[in-house]
C-alpha cells in the first residue's frame, strides 16, 4: 500500500515499446502512476524484428501475455484484434483505448486533438496563400480519419473544394510509401497542388525527400506540414512544420482516465489532449518560430510578449504539462524568470549565479526539445524589450498570470518626483541602470536556458554513446554464446541494473523452448497466443529468493512475468522473435524517457538477437544430430556393401537360370539398371551403353506405346496393382517379338514413388493363354 491506496498492475498493450510515438505515449503513462507507486507492463504484440516500412495492420500474436495480473488495461491503436478486446472485457477488466475505436466494447477513447492541430495547420497554409492544399496519408486508422475529415471541413469553411486528386493516399504512415507516392506524382502528372498537410512526419519526410531528389523547391513548389512534432522532422532541410499532438500528455489522460474507471468511476466517450502547431520552415515561415495553438486555435490579439514566452515555452518542452515533482513545472518556471526581470526592472538587481545555476537546472528537468533555445531566443528577447519599455515609461509589467510588476514610481522600484521613497531611504536606480539590469538579467537568462538546453542534449548524445557501445557488445556476446550462456543473460549489458527474465515456450513438442529439445528453428505457428500456452523461465537477472526460485518454473502465458521478477516501475514484454521463429518472451525491467526514445528500441533488438543467437544454437545442435546419424549410416552401408555384392552374384546366377531380364528405374534421377539377360533378350551387347527409360520404351512397338504410357503413369500415380502386360517389342537386329513386362514401384519415407522394379520375359511363339501362366 501507498499512502492507503492499493497499487495496480496497470497493462499497456502496444504494437512496439519503442519510438518516436508510441516511446512517448509510454513515457507519459510511467511519469503518471510512478508517484503512486504503481507497475506499469508494457507489451509488444508486434515481432521484435519488425520491419518499420511494411508495419502490419493487425499484430501476428502475443496479446495473451499478463492478462491474467492486470488491473487495467491500455491498448494502443492496432495493438490487438476485436477478439483479444471481448475476452479482455468479459474477465471483467477496465480498458481504454488510445487512438483507436471499436463497436464490440463500451471503453473510453483518447486521442489527440486532430482536427484542431489539422485545421491549424490548413488554416496556416491557407494565411501563407495557399488554396491546392493536398493531404498525404493512410485512410486506415482513426486518427488519420479524422485528420483528413478536419482537413476537408476546412477547406470548405474558406471556399474550398478540394479535388480527388489532391488526396495523396499512402499505404502506410511509414517514409517509404510517402517515397513510392511522390514518385509517381513527380513522375507522372506532377503535383496537383502548391501545398500539403500530412499524416504523419514520417510521411511527410519520405514525400519531401523524393521532391527534392527531383529538383522542386520547398516550400517554393510544395509548402508541407507534418503531423507529430518528431526531431526526424528537425533534422531535415528545410525543417519540418509539424503539428505538435503531445503523445505523452496523450499517455497520461489515458491512464488518469484507466484508473478512474479502476476505482468503480463511469468513464466514456472521446476524450481530447491538446495539439499546437509548430511552424517552420517547410511552411514558409522563414523564422522558424513556434506557434503555440491550443485546438487550433491562435492566440488572442494585443497579447503580451510574456505570454508569448508561455506560449513558446509550453510548445518546446516536453515536460511543460507534465508532473515533475514539487516545483518542477512550467509555472513555477515561468515565475522564477519573472522574478529575475522584475527584480532588474524595479531595483535594478541582475540574478545572482546561484540563481541562474536553479535556472538552467530546472530548464533541463522541463525537458527541453532540441529546437527550444532556437525558438525561445526571439520570445525572450521580446520581452526584454517589454521590460525596457516599461521602465523607459514608468509603467507597471505584467508577467505570464497577469500580476503586475513593482511600478517603477514608487515602492521598491521608485524614482524621482511624485512617489519618490521618504527622505533618508536609499536611493533607488535611475532608469538607465535599471534598463541597464534588465539587459543584462535577459543575457543572464539566456546564458542559463543555453546551459539546461545544453545540458539535455550532452545528455541524450551521452546516452545514445552508451547505447551504441552496449548494442555493439551484446552483439558480440550472443554470436559467442552457447545455450547455457544465452539462458542465464550472461549476454546483457553492464550496465543495466533493473530485472531481466528469459522464458521461452514449453507447449509445442520440438518447437523452441519445447522441455528437452534444442528447438527446431521455425518456431511455433505464428497466429494469436492461446491463453493457455506456457512459457518456462529459463533465466533471470533477478536475485531475490522467491526470483531465483521460479527459474524452470512454467506457467501459463496470462501470468508472466510474476511479479517477483518485475520490480517496481516499467516492465516491457517483448515476443522473442526473427523472421520465421518465436521463441518465447523478454520481459525487461527499465525507466522511460520521454526524449531517449532510441534506447526503448534497443530492446527490440536484444529480443531480435536472442532469438538469432536460439537459431544458431539450435541449428549447431542439429547439425552436431546430422553428422551422427550420418556417421551411423556409413559404418551400415559399409556393411550392407558385401551383402548387395553377394545379392548381385547370386542375382546374376537366377537371371541367366531363369531367362528373365530385371531392370530397376530410379524415378527420382532417370538413371535405370538392365541386366545382361535384359540386354540379351533385346539384342544388345553387355558392354551397351544404356542407362535411360527409353531403351524399354523407345523399343516398343508403335502400335502398343500408348498402352505401354498409360500403364507406367499408372504405377507413377500410384496405382495400387503392380504392372503387368505384354506387347510386342523391336529387338536390336530389327525382329519383333512379344514380351511380357512385370514391375512394382516402391515409394520412399515421405510416400513418394521413387523405383520401379521389374521382369521382362520373351514370350514369343507362346499361345495367348500359356503367356498368362508365365511367371506367376
Amino acid at each position: 500500500m501507498l499512502n492507503g491506496k492499493r497499487r495496480y498492475v496497470i497493462g499497456v498493450l502496444s504494437p512496439v515499446v519503442g519510438g518516436y510515438y508510441f516511446g512517448r505515449l509510454l513515457a507519459g503513462i510511467a511519469r503518471t502512476v510512478r508517484p503512486e507507486g504503481h507497475r506499469v507492463v508494457a507489451v509488444q504484440t508486434y515481432p521484435a524484428d519488425l520491419e518499420r516500412e511494411q508495419f502490419p495492420d493487425r499484430p501476428p500474436g502475443t496479446a495473451a501475455v499478463s492478462l491474467g495480473q492486470l488491473d487495467g488495461v491500455i491498448v494502443i491503436t492496432s495493438a490487438v484484434n476485436e477478439a483479444t478486446l471481448l475476452r479482455i472485457e468479459a474477465d471483467g477488466t477496465p480498458v481504454v483505448l488510445v487512438s483507436e475505436r471499436t463497436t464490440s466494447i463500451d471503453a473510453p477513447v483518447v486521442t489527440p486533438d486532430n482536427e484542431g492541430g489539422t485545421r491549424a495547420a490548413v488554416e496556416h497554409l491557407i494565411a501563407h496563400g495557399h488554396r491546392e492544399i493536398g493531404f498525404l496519408g493512410s485512410l486506415r486508422q482513426a486518427d488519420i480519419v479524422e485528420r483528413h475529415a478536419a482537413y476537408v471541413a476546412t477547406l470548405a469553411a474558406h471556399g474550398i473544394t478540394p479535388r480527388p486528386e489532391w488526396l495523396y493516399r499512402t499505404a502506410d504512415n511509414q517514409e517509404a510509401s510517402a517515397a513510392t507516392v511522390a514518385q509517381a506524382v513527380v513522375g507522372g502528372p506532377g503535383l496537383p497542388t502548391t501545398a500539403t498537410v500530412a499524416a504523419t512526419d514520417r510521411n511527410a519526410i519520405g514525400f519531401s525527400r523524393v521532391l527534392r531528389a527531383q529538383g522542386l523547391s520547398l516550400p517554393g513548389d510544395q509548402a508541407i506540414v507534418g503531423f507529430d512534432h518528431s526531431e526526424a522532422g528537425a533534422r531535415v532541410r528545410p525543417r519540418l512544420a509539424s503539428v505538435d499532438p503531445h503523445h505523452d500528455q496523450v499517455g497520461e489522460l489515458a491512464v488518469s482516465l484507466l484508473l478512474a474507471r479502476i476505482r468503480g468511476e463511469r468513464v466514456a466517450g472521446q476524450h481530447l489532449s491538446r495539439s499546437t502547431l509548430v511552424t517552420r520552415e517547410s511552411c514558409g515561415c522563414v523564422d522558424a518560430r513556434a506557434g503555440a495553438l491550443l485546438e487550433g486555435l491562435p492566440a488572442q490579439e494585443g497579447s503580451t510578449a510574456w505570454r508569448r514566452f508561455g506560449e513558446v515555452a509550453r510548445a518546446t518542452f516536453d515536460g511543460a504539462e507534465a508532473r515533475l515533482g514539487p516545483g518542477a513545472d512550467l509555472d513555477s518556471w515561468m515565475r522564477g524568470v519573472q522574478r529575475l526581470f522584475r527584480g532588474a526592472a524595479a531595483l535594478g538587481q541582475p540574478p545572482t549565479q546561484a540563481t541562474l545555476t536553479s535556472l538552467a537546472e530546472s530548464t533541463r528537468v522541463l525537458r527541453p526539445h532540441p529546437e527550444a533555445l532556437e525558438q525561445l531566443i526571439p520570445a525572450l528577447r521580446s520581452v526584454e524589450e517589454e521590460f525596457r519599455e516599461e521602465v523607459r515609461t514608468g509603467q507597471g509589467t505584467a508577467g505570464p498570470g497577469g500580476e503586475q510588476a513593482p511600478s517603477a514610481k514608487g515602492g521598491a522600484g521608485g524614482g524621482t518626483g511624485a512617489g519618490a521613497a521618504p527622505a533618508g531611504a536609499p536611493r533607488a536606480p535611475s532608469r538607465a541602470a535599471r534598463a541597464r539590469a534588465v539587459t543584462r538579467t535577459a543575457t543572464d537568462v539566456l546564458v542559463a536556458l543555453s546551459a539546461g538546453c545544453t545540458q539535455t542534449l550532452l545528455a541524450r548524445s551521452g546516452q545514445l554513446e552508451r547505447t551504441i557501445t552496449d548494442q555493439y557488445e551484446l552483439d558480440l556476446d550472443l554470436l559467442h554464446a552457447d545455450g547455457r550462456a544465452i539462458r542465464a543473460l550472461t549476454w546483457l549489458p553492464r550496465g543495466h541494473r533493473s530485472p531481466a527474465t528469459l522464458a521461452l515456450w514449453t507447449d509445442t513438442e520440438g518447437a523452441p523452448g519445447s522441455a528437452g529439445s534444442a528447438g527446431a528453428a521455425s518456431g511455433p505457428p505464428s497466429g494469436p497466443v492461446d491463453a493457455a500456452r506456457t512459457l518456462e523461465i529459463v533465466g533471470t537477472t533477478a536475485t531475490s529468493r522467491q526470483a531465483t526460485a521460479l527459474v524452470g518454473r512454467r506457467m501459463p502465458v496470462g501470468t508472466f512475468p510474476p511479479p517477483a521478477l518485475s520490480g517496481d516501475g516499467v516492465v516491457f514484454v517483448v515476443p522473442v522473435t526473427f523472421g520465421q521463429s518465436d521463441w518465447g518472451m523478454l520481459a525487461i525491467g527499465g525507466g522511460v524517457d520521454t526524449r531517449a526514445t532510441s534506447s526503448r528500441d534497443k530492446y527490440d533488438h536484444w529480443a531480435a538477437m536472442v532469438a538469432v543467437a536460439l537459431d544458431r544454437e539450435d541449428r549447431l545442435t542439429s547439425l552436431q544430430r546430422q553428422r551422427a546419424a550420418l556417421a551411423e549410416a556409413a559404418d551400415r552401408e559399409r556393411a550392407l556393401v558385401l551383402d548387395l555384392r553377394t545379392e548381385v552374384e547370386r542375382n546374376a546366377l537366377v537371371q541367366d537360370v531363369a531367362l528373365e531380364g530385371t531392370w530397376d528405374w530410379d524415378i527420382a534421377t532417370g538413371q535405370v539398371f538392365y541386366s545382361r539377360t535384359w540386354r540379351a533378350l533385346v539384342g544388345l551387347p553387355d558392354d551397351a551403353a544404356c542407362t535411360g527409360i527409353e531403351e524399354w520404351t523407345g523399343r516398343v512397338h508403335p502400335e502398343d506405346v500408348r498402352t505401354v504410357q498409360i500403364a507406367i503413369a499408372r504405377q507413377l500415380a500410384g496405382a495400387a496393382e503392380p504392372l503387368d502386360l505384354e506387347h510386342r517389342l523391336l529387338a536390336a537386329d530389327g525382329r519383333e517379338m512379344w514380351v511380357r513386362c512385370r514391375a512394382t514401384t516402391v515409394t520412399d519415407d515421405a510416400g513418394v514413388r521413387a523405383r520401379m522394379i521389374g521382369v521382362l520375359i520373351d514370350v514369343t511363339g507362346m499361345p495367348a493363354r500359356e503367356r498368362r501362366g508365365v511367371a506367376r
